[in-house]
């Protein structure tokens, strides 16, 4: 009962103060409704930037990821600071120089109307088709996991939970961000930053306090004791983040949901000046170069209580546990591998009881032609961990206890919830519910926001009805972004069993986010590039990631370098193509970008010395945690 008092309390009271901020705001103009009037300063720039990015993929998938990993995944938020400083200081003056409310308008600018309908588009589509229902899906659903919302509601069944909760989130998403518009986006977006700031910390605090009682930085020098290689900020060739994919992937999906991703940079077209648009942006960066303490750290505690078990005198990593119905160890040479549960029975063609009770070993060959050897048979309950021969051990007598302790690493994901449910204290539940489910409104309704604005700016007044006046066109928006919220919301919930959700939602995001990318980066620095290399880059390298990924025969081939330095090829390979294009038939006269006055463009005195501290003090942290070893292991 303290749970759900704490956690209504706290979500009203962000809805008060929200209102109490925005009532008197102008929502009859365009400006006023999409940029918030062009009035939001630094604090609201930067607590909305954090809150939109910040969502439950990243509380328990980038924790998740910790757990198995350790710090090397930390790129995914210390980069980012990198890609702020770039938008700061070289992006965000020509936006607002422009007075667009838009990606695609400054498109329009830079190449043509054509140009700007291609990215309007496929805005439209990758906002609307992917990321609205996937965003309502996977925050229920951690949400759920988080808070143990089965137990706290009484609601067993995981799709009628899972659809409450969509629902929950879509409607009072789609209130702020279709009846509000961005400043209330913004305002609640800051508000509900600072309860899971306040909220991240605890949970770090009380899990290292957990991992040693003497205090937080007795727990933390006793989690690097025990799990020193946890603490290496250069990712191994076998992990998620290999330390070369920082210069090609990782570097390039940071960059352009940093720079030119509308459902994240619409807040900075609404700044009142360029000044406040700087501070908002590098108050944010220095807050994702600490966002580690929040998205990473948890998910290395939760590693050292849940991911080790004791043989013998030794505390050793747990590498798997089975518990399906049946599990099999698998070997082809030096690798091996376990599969579990319907993937056994699929492979010995047998039912589960008569997998569990075979002791006959036999060999399978794989997709991809490799002959495997059945090793072992095992039913639930076995936990398995390296031997120091470097051949798998297999644990079969552990407690009831100690089994339902450990987490194996396939089953990262789970790590940041089972924290939360184990150090939080009782009283604190509530208040991080209305934290965690303010992180995934802010992604929702921002996306709602960004995607009406790109339909009501992008296709009703410049297609549809080409003279409508600005109440007309706001009207379009909301009718818009009530259809598709609804549609959104009808959707997620069909989402569960994708057991491929995250690994579908980032082949999707580059799909979209290397063509836009190269063709503002082209846009950016260069006069003479024309419409039609917008146009063809689009388009060419839209098709190649699409070839890379789904045709056989060359995902085969893609499939033997890393994703992300496949999608870095395809990059390089699309500005070269452009520049080609420019160079053999160039613009007739070069483009020059005329300024629109709409705000004062004086930059913020400390915006060079700010965003260069920010990348020198990147580069420390890399520099201080690298153990350049793991590459030649």
């Amino acid at each position: 009962m303290l749970t759900i008092i704490s956690f209504v309390f706290f979500t009203s009271l962000v809805g008060l103060i929200t209102w109490l901020l925005t009532r008197n705001d102008n929502h009859e103009s365009s400006a006023g409704y999409f940029l918030a009037g062009r009035s939001l300063t630094g604090g609201f720039i930067a607590g909305s930037l954090l809150l939109t990015n910040l969502s439950t993929e990243q509380l328990v998938g980038l924790n998740g990821a910790a757990y198995a990993d350790g710090l090397c995944v930390m790129a995914w938020e210390v980069i980012a600071a990198v890609s702020l400083v770039i938008l700061a200081l070289l992006y965000l003056p020509r936006y607002l120089k422009s007075g667009i409310a838009t990606v695609p308008q400054f498109l329009e600018k830079r190449f043509d109307r054509g140009t700007r309908a291609i990215t309007t588009m496929i805005f439209l589509v990758a906002y609307a088709g992917i990321l609205l229902p996937i965003i309502l899906y996977t925050g229920a659903k951690g949400l759920t996991e988080i808070l143990d919302m089965s137990t706290l509601t009484g609601i067993d069944d995981e799709f009628t939970l899972i659809t409450v909760t969509v629902w929950l989130i879509g409607v009072i998403g789609s209130i702020y961000a279709i009846w509000g518009g961005l400043r209330s986006v913004a305002v609640s977006d800051t508000l509900n930053g600072f309860g899971l700031l306040v909220g991240g910390i605890l949970i770090a605090y009380y899990g290292l306090v957990t991992v040693n009682p003497d205090g937080a930085l007795a727990g933390l020098e006793t989690l690097h004791k025990a799990t020193p290689e946890k603490f290496n900020s250069i990712g191994g060739p076998s992990q998620s983040v290999p330390f070369s994919t920082l210069f090609t992937g990782v570097l390039l999906l940071n960059l352009f949901y940093w720079t030119t991703n509308q459902q994240i940079i619409q807040r900075t077209f609404g700044a009142k000046s360029l000044a406040e648009g700087q501070k908002g942006v590098l108050v944010a960066g220095v807050f994702k170069v600490l966002a580690p303490m929040i998205l990473v750290l948890p998910g290395m505690i939760a590693f050292f209580l849940y991911g080790r078990v004791q043989v013998g005198d030794e505390i050793v990593p747990v590498l798997d546990k089975t518990t399906e119905t049946v599990a099999m160890v698998m070997s082809a040479g030096d690798e091996q591998k376990i599969v579990h549960g319907a993937e056994v029975q699929e492979l010995l063609k047998v039912d589960s009881e008569e997998a569990a009770l075979t002791s006959r070993m036999t060999t399978l060959e794989d997709a991809d032609g490799k002959t495997w050897e059945v090793e072992k048979l095992f039913g639930p309950g076995v936990v398995v961990i390296a031997g120091a021969d470097g051949k798998n051990q297999y644990l079969e007598n552990l407690s009831e206890a100690e089994l339902a302790r450990i987490l194996p690493p396939r089953e990262k994901d789970k790590s940041y919830g089972r924290l939360v449910q184990n150090v939080l204290p009782g009283w604190l539940n509530g208040f991080f519910a209305a934290a965690v489910i303010g992180a995934i409104l802010s992604s929702f309704n921002s996306a709602l926001n960004s995607t009406a604005t790109l339909f009501s700016l992008g296709a009703y007044k410049t297609v549809l009805h080409k003279n409508a006046s600005d109440q007309q066109v706001i009207r379009a928006g909301k009718i818009f972004g009530i259809v598709i919220a609804i549609v959104s919301m009808l959707a997620a919930p069909m989402l569960l069993g994708q057991d491929s959700i995250f690994g579908y939602l980032q082949k999707m995001n580059a799909i979209y986010f290397i063509p836009i990318f190269s063709v503002m980066l082209i846009g950016q620095l260069t006069k003479t590039v024309p419409a039609m290399a917008a146009k063809v880059g689009l388009i060419a390298s839209f098709a190649a990631i699409c070839l890379g990924y789904f045709f056989p025969p060359v995902a085969k081939v893609v499939g033997q370098i890393h994703e992300f330095h496949f999608i870095g090829a395809v990059f390089l390979g699309t500005i070269l193509l452009m520049l080609l294009i420019g160079k053999i038939k160039p613009r007739e006269t070069p483009w020059v970008q005329e300024y629109s006055r709409d705000v004062d463009l004086t930059p913020w005195v400390f915006a060079k010395p700010l965003g260069i501290g920010l990348v020198i003090f990147v580069l420390a942290i890399y520099v201080y945690f690298a153990d350049f070893s793991i590459l030649s292991a």
